[in-house]
């Protein structure tokens, strides 16, 4: 069995989050091309394009008033090694097609309320680029 397919709450929760993203997504004109894309076990939540960018995105959903002090914000939680995951997963995707768009790595944060209702969707573009995730200036 998959990790993804253990519908744990805080899995639940992710999916409404991702399902959330990918709405916001296709509202602002992205096609969702992948969901769950994996390479060499690192993760992308989303593979999505719109007209002259492909995007990989991770999604970060948390219930407001259930705040981490040390992650203020969904998006605190995409540490560098987070995203040198992701690097090294649209690297690869990259590499395995012909892509002549710009590249963007993004979070989206979707914000939920304590009943699991939708409050907000931020969109966070060029969130991280492969210098900050390796430490270059």
């Amino acid at each position: 069995m998959k990790i993804l397919e253990l519908l744990t709450p805080k899995r639940k929760i992710g999916n409404k989050g991702e399902a959330q993203a990918a709405a916001y997504l296709k509202k602002h004109g992205y096609k969702i091309i992948e969901r769950n894309y994996v390479a060499f076990g690192n993760e992308i939540d989303i593979v999505a394009e719109s007209k002259d960018t492909l995007a990989f995105i991770e999604v970060k959903t948390r219930t407001v008033g259930r705040e981490n002090p040390k992650e203020p914000r969904p998006a605190s939680a995409v540490t560098p090694d987070k995203q040198r995951k992701i690097i090294c997963a649209a690297k690869y995707y990259l590499g395995s097609r012909s892509v002549q768009k710009e590249v963007s790595l993004d979070v989206i944060e979707v914000y939920l309320t304590a009943d699991g209702k939708i409050l907000n969707t931020v969109h966070m573009k060029n969130a991280f680029t492969r210098n900050t995730a390796y430490g270059r200036p």
